[in-house]
């Protein structure tokens, strides 16, 4: 290259990389003003409907209500674990968290306004006076759900042990009360039975004590589980992550998932050693599995060839961040999900490999309760039965 040449590239350079420069400096200044622009679009629309409701609403509105209840409504849009709690009732909120299900045994959730029965724990108070998942909770210690936020359902639930909880639910289409007494209970321990000539594992909850619960029952039943097992997650809604992992490390090998916040992975898991069981294993889900049980279930899934059948799941495993407000309030939201080794964050319904659900009766069964249709088709899975052929009514 000549020294004019060079001379040339030089100038160039001088009199475009000020301009390029300028020109991404201004592209950044404009992309951050639309940001700007579309957050304030939203308070200003958010402002301008508030001052209308207090203009023009038939009564003077009380204004904490309102802002208690757009707050309401705001988490409510994000998923039915965010939670907003107003200043005078974080530190009562605290403690009923502690509690959790401890006496009712009982999750409830609210969401689009609809309280509803997520999942009910075996044994608890809420089983034994005839609670059921899927249940809209209309009204609980006497008062509507309609407005209720999910915050003081929670604490109703998590009174002093001795407490009456009446409760007022639509079943069906029908109104069903039911109430109970709340008191400690003790969750029944991961245990191994049989179910229509099939091993069947029931895991209630997954707790520290699960992986060994679960490895004991192994052993002491390794002369009925002969290559094939069905493990029952229905209505499985409570538990720690960590233990879920723990429980798939018996039954698969490797990488296990991580936990996957908006930065990139916070934690990973994966196995130690050897699984102590390998073999077909057809787990039983639905609507009420939720979390732990759908981070185990996909970890088997994934790493052990477990097929899954029943209804589909929740579809959410996520960890629950808090934020402390300038207004004393909190906000209590999802901050983190868990994966399974694909590492896709776990905020979807697993979508069964046989799906069971009302449609997928036939006429002779029409009249089978759905939790012992999906037992039988899992067993007819497990044991390699064709599936029975649908029939017009």
């Amino acid at each position: 290259m000549n020294r004019s040449r060079i001379v040339f590239l030089v100038l160039s350079a001088a009199l475009v990389l000020p301009i390029l420069a300028g020109t991404l400096l201004r592209a950044s200044e404009e992309r951050e003003a639309v940001q700007e622009d579309s957050l304030y679009k939203y308070l200003s629309v958010f402002s301008e409907v508030l001052g209308l409701v207090r203009q023009a609403y038939v009564d003077e509105p009380d204004m904490s209500g309102l802002m208690a209840g757009a707050l309401d409504g705001t988490t409510d849009a994000l998923d039915p674990f965010s939670i907003y709690v107003p200043a005078d009732q974080v530190a009562t909120y605290q403690d009923a968290r502690a509690v959790g299900r401890r006496y009712s045994g009982i999750a409830l959730l609210k969401e689009r306004g609809v309280a509803y029965v997520l999942a009910v724990e075996k044994g608890s108070p809420a089983s034994q006076a005839g609670v059921k998942v899927g249940d809209i909770v209309a009204k609980i210690d006497g008062r509507s759900t309609r407005l209720m936020p999910l915050w003081q359902i929670q604490e109703i639930l998590a009174r002093a042990p001795g407490t009456h909880v009446p409760m007022e639910m639509v079943r069906v289409g029908e109104t069903v009360k039911a109430s109970f007494d709340l008191k400690p209970f003790d969750p029944p321990p991961a245990s191994l039975g049989e179910a229509k000539g099939a091993p069947l594992l029931r895991i209630p909850s997954f707790v520290r004590e699960t992986p060994a619960q679960v490895r004991e029952a192994l052993a002491k039943g390794k002369d009925r589980v002969h290559g094939r097992l069905l493990i029952d997650l229905r209505g499985v809604a409570s538990g720690e992550p960590e233990s879920a992992y723990s429980t798939a490390e018996l039954f698969a090998t490797g990488d296990l998932g991580v936990l996957a916040g908006r930065s990139g992975p916070a934690q990973s898991f994966a196995a130690s050693g050897p699984p102590v069981w390998n073999g077909k294993m057809v787990i039983l889900v639905d609507r009420g599995t939720l979390g732990a049980a759908e981070i185990f279930a996909t970890v088997l899934r994934q790493k052990a060839g477990a097929e899954l059948v029943g209804e589909r799941t929740f579809g959410h495993a996520g960890r629950q961040g808090s934020l402390d407000l300038s207004s004393g309030g909190r906000l209590l939201y999802t901050d983190a999900f868990y994966t399974g080794p694909d590492k896709k964050p776990l905020k979807e319904a697993l979508k069964p490999d046989l799906l069971v659900d009302e449609r997928a009766r036939t006429y002779l069964e029409k009249d089978v309760p759905i939790d012992d249709l999906i037992l039988d088709r899992a067993v007819r899975r497990l044991s390699g039965e064709a599936e029975p052929a649908k029939k017009a009514a």
